[in-house]
């Protein structure tokens, strides 16, 4: 039987909390039904994201990951069991989802994206959640989602230190237009390399899969226009304005689709900033 907004009366008693909630109520809820959100990794970002889209009844994921769960992935990729190790990180998240709400479908791709593929993953999707371990891609999820005027949040995690920026396309700065070129640096920060605090990336991406489900709704995105930067050894947040590059070569044009053209197999891992378009606070 359906009712108000087309929700059937199980999905109501379902999600009765968030239709409770003046600012989405039955209709918010049932966009989030009518939602796809693309998630880009299935690891520590990606797994706590995709948890939270899938019992708030976002309808649709798209989830691409390539790599296997390896036993040092289970203290922060909570999706993970001890049984899956070994399997496909899509794989492994396709029975979680299943048993989590049967209102939510899924498409895996068991591979990583490159700038042969992503054009392809991106259709039909109305969010992106950048939740990947490297430059490479942080670039490259920018550059095509861009051109393609979809909003998207991109993370990163690493020891105790956390951050988030926010893009909606033509609206507010990109990535890019902070970041600038990745240099080579075999000696950077990673978690395989620096070690990460499971917390860290728990947090990051509550907060991506947070902006997401605003978007879904109509709300404004909460971390436009600054990085958001966190520290869970000493608790400490921060935010950090940034402007929009007027010389930006991903955003500056969105006519010219950067993502098909750029060497992305050259980023290294280590960014120096646009200082220019840093708003210093005083």
């Amino acid at each position: 039987m359906d009712t108000e907004f087309g929700l059937r009366e199980d999905q109501i008693e379902r999600y009765s909390r968030q239709i409770i909630l003046k600012e989405i109520g039955g209709k918010g809820v049932k966009k989030l039904l009518d939602s796809t959100v693309g998630i880009i990794g299935a690891g520590g970002l990606g797994c706590p994201a995709i948890q939270i889209l899938t019992a708030a009844g976002v309808g649709h994921l798209k989830i691409c990951d390539g790599d296997r769960v390896d036993v040092s992935n289970l203290p922060r990729q909570f999706l993970h069991y001890t049984k899956d190790v070994g399997k496909s990180k899509t794989e492994s998240v396709r029975n979680k989802i299943r048993e989590m709400n049967p209102d939510v479908s899924a498409d895996f791709s068991n591979f990583y994206l490159t700038k042969e593929n992503i054009a392809k993953f991106l259709e039909g999707c109305d969010y992106i959640i950048e939740a990947s371990d490297n430059f490479a891609t942080k670039f490259l999820v920018n550059d095509a989602c861009v051109y393609f005027k979809i909003p998207f949040t991109i993370a990163g995690a690493v020891m105790f230190y956390g951050q988030l920026v926010s893009v909606v396309p033509g609206e507010t700065a990109c990535y890019r237009c902070v970041v600038n070129e990745p240099l080579p640096d075999e000696t950077a920060l990673s978690c395989s390399g620096a070690g990460v605090l499971g917390t860290v990336p728990a947090l990051a991406a509550i907060l991506q899969a947070n902006e997401a489900i605003k978007s879904l709704i109509g709300l404004p995105a909460g971390f436009t226009g600054r990085f958001f930067n966190f520290d869970l050894l000493d608790d400490s947040f921060n935010d950090i304005k940034v402007k929009i590059n007027p010389e930006c070569k991903a955003c500056s044009d969105l006519t010219k689709p950067l993502f098909k053209t750029e060497d992305y197999g050259r980023f290294g891992a280590v960014c120096q900033s646009h200082a220019p378009f840093i708003e210093k606070e005083d």
